[in-house]
């Protein structure tokens, strides 16, 4: 009989977090990861995040399958014990595509040896069980936000207005407590927006690095990450063009392209306080990390 309702307990906890799967729908600025502190009734809450990963995902590129799992694998992998995800979309204001933010979330950490000393070991099987609970959870949360608005890209959209979206969300994380915080952003870097358009004659024009630069700071877009590490995944992903050149219509980016955008980039972040680890062209060659 005891063991019966042990395993009812556990049950209850494992459904709790399906449950919230399924209402997270209507959630996104507040942790959308059930409790497993609060759901045992512990007087104690578990230790804060130390480390934050913000996926920032651009409504106008559209991955190839194999960036898509490559952008769901690198999120994977980031999310552990004591870490907050974020989740958020974007593309360009003026045509309802606007910065929203799909999930956010917290995986809390163990409880330390001093807490779990003190609390009767019936509790503890039901405790483990729902943080393995809410492992599983977070990764499928997070996962599908992810898939959400990497399936609603489109590339029918004229505007991307890449550094404001930046700047909005900079605050954000400068003003997160965790020590380690990553942006992943999923973008193919190409501004096409009031201040400033990477494009000419329906393609990517050769940029000058510094002069993009002093635009995006006369109309006030750079930000402030808090020394967040970023890495960007996508950058300078074409879509084959109807008409041109062989090479527009193959979809084609020169080298000095994309390394004028990438010292665009380096330039913006380092401006924003904010350290470009690595600029996916489109692929990351090395995984993401704290």
């Amino acid at each position: 009989m005891t063991k019966m309702i042990k395993k009812t307990k556990v049950l209850s906890a494992i459904a709790a977090i399906g449950l919230a799967f399924s209402a997270s729908a209507h959630a996104g600025l507040v942790n959308d990861v059930p409790s497993c502190y609060a759901a045992n009734h512990f007087k104690f809450q578990s230790a804060a995040p130390d480390k934050l990963i913000y996926v920032l995902i651009d409504q106008t590129v559209q991955l190839d399958p194999n960036l898509q799992q490559s952008v769901i694998s690198n999120l994977n992998r980031m999310l552990g014990p004591k870490t907050k995800f974020v989740v958020a979309e974007f593309s360009a204001f003026s045509q309802g595509r606007y910065l929203n933010v799909l999930n956010t979330g917290i995986i809390e950490a163990p409880m330390t040896q001093d807490e779990s000393s003190n609390i009767p070991l019936r509790q503890l099987p039901n405790f483990k069980s729902c943080m393995d609970g809410q492992a599983k959870f977070s990764v499928a949360l997070a996962d599908k936000a992810a898939n959400t608005a990497m399936q609603g890209a489109t590339s029918s959209l004229d505007q991307s207005d890449i550094m404001s979206a930046l700047q909005n969300v900079s605050s954000a994380i400068k003003s997160d407590p965790a020590k380690d915080k990553v942006l992943f952003l999923v973008t193919d870097g190409l501004e096409n927006s009031s201040v400033s358009s990477f494009y000419a004659n329906h393609i990517v024009r050769k940029i000058d690095p510094a002069a993009e630069l002093q635009k995006a700071k006369a109309a006030d877009l750079m930000g402030d990450f808090g020394g967040a590490k970023v890495f960007v995944l996508g950058a300078g992903t074409l879509q084959p063009a109807k008409t041109g050149s062989k090479a527009a219509r193959d979809g084609y980016r020169d080298p000095v392209t994309i390394h004028r955008l990438n010292d665009f980039w380096a330039g913006y972040f380092k401006g924003s306080n904010a350290n470009l680890v690595e600029f996916g062209a489109p692929a990351l060659v090395t995984p993401l990390s704290y």
